[in-house]
């Protein structure tokens, strides 16, 4: 059973990706995790003390959720700014395909 405070890590790792994207990695990540427990365990260590070495050679939450967000949403931020781009472009393009409106001229009146 996965500890409380490993459920705790991976909820602050994966916290700024989007659901789908979240899940994938806090999977992979529990496995590396996990992994890491039995290699301390191999070590000597009891399962407590080996998750906690565990979650120390994973490093802190907040540099590797930043790393996270980064690797997984920059690309969705990408795609959004390229279809606003095009967007924009083609209601630019469709306004100077309009005939522009007629300019009132005066006339003067002549005798």
């Amino acid at each position: 059973m996965t500890p409380p405070a490993v459920q705790a890590y991976l909820r602050r790792v994966t916290r700024l990706l989007p659901p789908t994207a979240a899940r994938r990695v806090r999977a992979e990540l529990h496995g590396n995790l996990h992994q890491s427990m039995l290699d301390a365990r191999l070590r000597g260590l009891t399962e407590t003390d080996a998750w906690t070495a565990a979650l120390s050679e994973a490093g802190p939450a907040l540099p590797a959720a930043l790393r996270f967000a980064r690797t997984h949403t920059l690309g969705l931020a990408l795609r959004w700014l390229l279809a606003a781009g095009l967007l924009g472009g083609a209601a630019y393009a469709l306004q100077g395909t309009h005939p522009a409106a007629p300019t009132p001229t005066t006339t003067q009146a002549q005798p």
